[in-house]
């Protein structure tokens, strides 16, 4: 029972990373500088 357990918390902590990785990558640069010809950038 408690490698079940183990195995649970395991699966749950490295979701919880891809998640948080996941959306990290999606808020987009996060610079100080801001390029005007692009918009994306400047937020």
């Amino acid at each position: 029972m408690t490698r079940r357990l183990r195995c649970a918390v395991v699966l749950l902590l490295v979701s919880f990373a891809l998640t948080a990785a996941a959306c990290a990558d999606a808020s987009g640069p996060s610079g100080v500088t801001c390029d005007n010809n692009n918009p994306v950038t400047c937020r």
